[in-house]
Parts: structure tokens; sequence; C-alpha cells
């Protein structure tokens, strides 16, 4: 008989192997964080070195960090570029501006900051 959640019998089981070792590791945390002699010399706070160690990596990225073409061209096209390129429309866009109402072209009414 299949199983009523609609996955296959496979995938079922090991959803359900994922959930026994969920719940033995809950467990021995409990167990571990509700021990009143155990932790005392760490302030009662479980040390779990997995943990500590991606702490850590998060921490030092930047030490770590090597410059190579891959990250140079994401700086340049996730950053540089895009502030050029907004600069550029707004320049584009504002000496336009400046120029109808030079000529006249533009009423003072249809000006956006008049009273700026």
């Amino acid at each position: 008989m299949p199983n009523p959640y609609g996955v296959s019998d496979a995938e079922f089981n090991i959803i359900k192997l994922q959930a026994a070792r969920r719940a033995g590791l809950r467990k021995e945390f409990m167990k571990q964080q509700t021990n009143p002699f155990k932790h005392a010399t760490e302030a009662g706070y479980v040390f779990d070195p997995a943990l500590q160690k991606f702490l850590s990596m998060k921490v030092t990225t930047l030490e770590h960090f090597q410059a190579n073409t891959r990250t140079s061209m994401f700086g340049l096209c996730a950053i540089v570029l895009p502030m050029i390129t907004y600069g550029i429309i707004l320049w584009k866009h504002r000496t336009n501006r400046e120029d109808q109402i030079r000529r006249g072209e533009l009423r003072y009414r249809e000006r956006s900051f008049k009273f700026a």
C-alpha cells in the first residue's frame, strides 16, 4: 500500500530517517543543555565545534579573499557599471531638461522643482 503523503517509498524512508536523526540530535542537545555540571566552564552554553568553525569562517572571509578574474568581473558588473550607467542617464536627462528650459520650450508651470 502506498503512503498517503504523495511521495515514493524511498523518499518517505529518507524523510523518516532524517526526522529520527533530527530527534536524536535534539534529545542529545537537550541532555547536554540541561546538565548543570557539564558546561559550567562555558557559561552554561553547549559548545558546538561545527558552529564555531562556521562562525570563524564567516568572520575571516575578508582575510582569505583573493581577487581573481571572476571576482573582479563581478565587482565591475555589479557595482561599477550600474553606477556609471545611472550617472550617464541622469546627466543626459538633466542636460536635456536644462536645454529645454534655456530655449523656452518648457513652460514654467511644467517645470519640476519650480519652488526650490
